[in-house]
C-alpha cells in the first residue's frame, strides 16, 4: 500500500478540526449535564444522613445546572425538612405545573397533595404603604424588589428574620426587621410616610487638603447641592433554564461522531486507491468487486450525511430554553428522535 499523500492528509486535518468546533458546544452540554448528576447524587446522600441543610445548595445547583422534574421535587422536600416551608410549598407548586406539562400526572397528584398539606403551616408577611406614596417609592424584602401589585397581598415567607426597606428620591429610608416563626402566623409591616431628607447612606464630601472645613450646619460658600439620586432599580429575576431536548443532544453527539469516522475512513480509502489495494477485506463491508474509490466515495457521502444531521441536532438539543410550567399545561412531551443503525445502514425515526 502507498503512503498517505500529503494534500489528503491535510484535508481530513482540517476537517477534523472543524467538526471539533462545531461540535465543541456539546461537550459544554455533557459537562453540565455529569456535573449536576454528581451533585444530585452527593445530595441525596446527604439527606439519607440526615444532612439537609448541605444537600439543599447542591440540589440548588444540580437544577440550576440540568433543570429536571426530579431534581426539582427533591428540592422541595429538601427545604420542607429544613423548615422553609414557603420555599417548600412553592416549588411543590412549580414542580406540580411541570409535572401536568410533562404528562406525569402521579408525580403531579403526589407534589399538590405536599403543597396543600404545607398550607396551613405558611406564614404570610403583608407590607403595606401610607396612602400618597411618591410615584418613585421602591419596597424591598431582603433585598428583592416587592412590586406594587404586592402591596397589601399577604405573602408565604419562609421563617426567620425578613428586612423590610422603602425609599424615595429626596427621603429619609425606612427599614424595619421582624422575625416570624410561629407555623401560621400572619405579621403585617405598615410603611410610614417618608419625612423630606437625604438617604442615610448619603455622606458629605470630605473638605479638601488644607482647606477649613465649614461649621457645623453652613454650607461652603458658592456649593451646589448635590441632586439626589433615585433607587436604582433590581436586575430582573433569571428565569429557569433547561436543555431544550437531552435526547435529541446525544443523538445529535452520537451521529456527529459516526459521521467523523466515517469521513476519516472514506479519506483513507480514496489515498490508497491509487495502491490497487482491496479495502473491502480489511473491514468486512464493502461487497467483493467494489474498489477502494467507490468505497471512499460511499463512506464520505454517508459520513456528510450523518454530520449534516447530527451537528444540528446536538446545538438545538442542548440548547438552553427557559421553563414555563404554566404554559402548554395540557400538551403531551415532545417525542425525542431515535437513531437506528443497520449493518448497511443509519438514519432517525421520530413517532407522529
Amino acid at each position: 500500500m502507498t503512503s498517505l499523500p500529503v494534500q489528503h492528509l491535510g484535508r481530513l486535518l482540517a476537517l477534523a478540526m472543524f467538526l471539533a468546533a462545531l461540535v465543541g458546544g456539546g461537550r459544554d452540554a455533557w459537562a453540565d449535564t455529569a456535573a449536576a448528576q454528581a451533585l444530585f447524587d452527593a445530595a441525596r446522600q446527604l439527606m439519607a444522613q440526615g444532612k439537609h441543610a448541605d444537600a439543599c445548595p447542591k440540589l440548588e445547583e444540580s437544577q440550576r445546572l440540568d433543570p429536571g422534574i426530579g431534581t426539582q421535587f427533591n428540592l422541595a422536600v429538601c427545604y420542607e425538612q429544613i423548615g422553609r416551608t414557603a420555599s417548600a410549598w412553592s416549588t411543590f407548586l412549580e414542580v406540580a405545573g411541570a409535572a401536568k406539562a410533562a404528562g406525569q400526572i402521579e408525580r403531579e397528584k403526589v407534589a399538590r397533595q405536599r403543597a396543600t398539606a404545607l398550607e396551613p403551616r405558611l406564614i404570610r408577611l403583608t407590607i403595606t404603604a401610607p396612602e400618597g406614596a411618591p410615584a418613585d417609592l421602591q419596597v424591598k424584602r431582603d433585598g428583592a424588589v416587592v412590586g406594587r401589585a404586592q402591596w397589601g397581598i399577604p405573602v408565604p415567607v419562609d421563617p426567620g428574620k425578613h428586612t423590610i426597606e422603602a425609599a424615595a428620591a429626596g427621603k429619609a429610608p425606612f427599614t424595619k426587621t421582624v422575625e416570624l416563626g410561629r407555623a401560621g402566623a400572619a405579621e403585617t409591616v405598615a410603611i410610614p410616610p417618608l419625612v423630606a431628607g437625604a438617604p442615610a447612606h448619603a455622606a458629605a464630601p470630605a473638605p479638601a487638603t488644607g482647606a477649613t472645613p465649614p461649621a457645623t450646619g453652613a454650607a461652603p460658600p458658592g456649593a451646589a447641592l448635590a441632586p439626589v439620586a433615585g433607587p436604582v432599580p433590581a436586575p430582573p429575576a433569571r428565569p429557569q433554564m433547561r436543555r431544550r431536548s437531552k435526547g435529541m443532544m446525544v443523538t445529535g453527539i452520537v451521529l456527529t461522531s459516526l459521521g467523523t469516522v466515517a469521513l476519516i475512513g472514506g479519506g483513507l480509502a480514496f489515498a490508497s486507491a491509487g495502491s490497487g489495494d482491496a479495502i473491502g477485506d480489511e473491514f468486512g463491508y464493502i461487497e467483493e468487486g467494489e474498489s477502494a474509490e467507490d468505497a471512499g466515495a460511499a463512506l464520505v457521502v454517508g459520513g456528510l450525511v450523518l454530520a449534516g444531521v447530527g451537528i444540528p441536532l446536538a446545538i438545538i438539543g442542548g440548547r438552553q430554553v427557559p421553563v414555563h410550567p404554566e404554559k402548554k399545561a395540557a400538551a403531551a412531551p415532545a417525542p425525542s428522535p431515535e437513531l437506528v443503525l443497520g449493518p448497511r445502514y443509519a438514519g432517525l425515526r421520530w413517532s407522529m
